[in-house]
């Protein structure tokens, strides 16, 4: 999806679809590009169920319009990394709401001119909106609370696990090597921090594949990652169980104990 909507030519086609449909020739002249590259990128769009081909009698071929909604959500700083995602149809029943539905539909009903009702809608659209930026500042209240929070966290981690954690490994690997030991300290923090980013994921218990997945592997072959990187984290996070009385096993589930 981020690379769908990193390609400023898609997101140009997105922005037209989503206030009026339009037909490829149509888009390639007001975009100023050639239709082969508006199909290309038309087919790519279709083909991941964001847009769908209406017919139409105005224009010599299909148009297109948005078919699903999407919202995405990126929070990247120095001490905090989400990026969260999701798409829809708009007609499933669960996200069916209609003018009618709306509690200011009444008064709507009431008013007789066009006039009137543009500037009325105009006014509830004004106060949609206000809404809407109100949720976005209590959001960006609350991430900074978070951010705190996990900057503590891994001030603590330094302070207080690390030096320990650095003496258990020296004292389990009597030959370990200070480059593999900054390895192993780092990669610890990674999967404490990585909890922490998401604590009711792990709070209500998660296998190592999961964790693995947060861990930005994702997109590797689970064989050959499990071969690479199995094998460390297993003893890195029984070693942080026995460590520390937050983190705890039950059979191959793992959970934040807190």
């Amino acid at each position: 999806m981020l690379e769908i909507l990193g390609n400023p030519t898609r997101r140009a086609i997105l922005t037209k679809l989503a206030k009026v449909p339009h037909s490829a020739p149509e888009l390639a002249s007001s975009l100023g590009i050639s239709r082969q590259a508006v199909h290309s990128q038309l087919s790519l769009l279709q083909s991941n169920n964001i847009i769908e081909a209406i017919e139409s009698a105005e224009t010599r071929g299909d148009k297109y319009r948005v078919k699903s909604n999407i919202s995405v959500n990126i929070d990247i700083t120095p001490d905090y990394y989400n990026i969260k995602y999701n798409t829809s149809t708009p007609d499933s029943e669960s996200e069916m709401v209609e003018f009618k539905d709306m509690s200011w539909s009444i008064n709507y009903s009431k008013i007789k001119t066009p006039n009137n009702k543009i500037k009325y809608l105009g006014d509830e659209m004004r106060k949609v909106e206000k809404s809407i930026v109100d949720l976005e500042n209590k959001r960006k209240v609350f991430l900074t609370q978070k951010k705190c929070l996990i900057l503590e966290i891994k001030n603590l981690m330094h302070g207080q696990f690390k030096e320990k954690l650095e003496t258990m490994l020296r004292s389990k690997y009597e030959d370990i090597k200070d480059k593999n030991l900054r390895a192993s300290l780092n990669l610890t923090e990674e999967i404490l921090t990585t909890m922490f980013f998401k604590p009711e994921r792990y709070f209500k218990g998660f296998r190592i594949d999961v964790l693995m997945d947060d861990l930005f592997f994702s997109d590797m072959d689970k064989y050959e990652r499990n071969r690479r990187f199995g094998s460390l984290y297993r003893p890195l996070l029984e070693d942080l169980s026995r460590m520390m009385g937050f983190l705890r096993e039950d059979e191959d589930d793992w959970f934040l104990d807190f």
